[in-house]
């Protein structure tokens, strides 16, 4: 698969893997589950601010592109570190621009990259799983992409919305099987298959988050 990195990628990734082995002992499953011949979108669920660099870390040695909203980049010497690391920027408040995105990801895939997107489209507020949006299932279809369901355990106990630094809690990164759209019927209408789509993402969130909360129940302090 296609990459783009570069000396300032390989730095930051020496120090995020000291950051997450010794300060979150994280840990990872499934990755064997990813097809290695093939362009991928990697769906996580959507906790906090560590999951990108998280599962960008876990999916190595292949890189990801990644997405994120535009005031991320407000302040330009970390702007110009996200799009280093293969961010692109797109604005919650412009609709057109979310129409461009789509198109912007598209061609990503296209081109060979494995991309980066969380259906849930924001993080949780109370860490709980959130609605899913249709663009992930859309960009499947559209290039012929397998998703890749992914559970980030413990980013929101690390790093909820409401904490300004990051705790000492275990994370683990868990790779779901591949949702092939090649697999599904060919005259089963478009619509029917981004339903289908979506319910396997959801249903593989849903069976990891009750084993996680089964193990560290959400306090009301979360």
């Amino acid at each position: 698969m296609k990459s783009e990195r570069n000396l300032v990628y390989y730095i930051v990734r020496f120090v995020v893997a000291i950051y997450f082995h010794l300060y979150h002992r994280m840990s990872v499953y499934g990755k064997e589950k990813i097809p290695d011949s093939r362009s991928v979108i990697v769906a996580p669920n959507h906790a906090s601010y560590l999951d990108p660099p998280l599962v960008g870390y876990a999916f190595y040695p292949r890189y990801l592109k990644f997405i994120a909203w535009d005031h991320l980049f407000a302040f330009k010497p970390f702007g110009a570190f996200l799009r280093t690391m293969g961010t692109l920027p797109v604005s919650q408040e412009n609709k057109s621009s979310s129409a461009a995105l789509l198109r912007v990801a598209i061609g990503f895939i296209n081109e060979g990259f494995d991309l980066f997107i969380c259906p849930e489209g924001h993080r949780t507020e109370d860490g709980r799983l959130q609605p899913l949006e249709g663009g992930v299932a859309i960009m499947s279809l559209k290039t012929g992409a397998p998703i890749v369901p992914v559970y980030c355990a413990g980013t929101y106990r690390a790093l909820a919305p409401h904490m300004r630094f990051p705790r000492p809690r275990k994370l683990t990164v868990t790779f779901g099987d591949p949702i092939d759209p090649a697999a599904m019927a060919p005259d089963l209408p478009d619509k029917d298959k981004r339903r289908i789509i979506l319910e396997k993402i959801e249903a593989f969130y849903k069976e990891e988050d009750a084993k996680d909360k089964a193990k560290y129940p959400l306090t009301p302090q979360e």
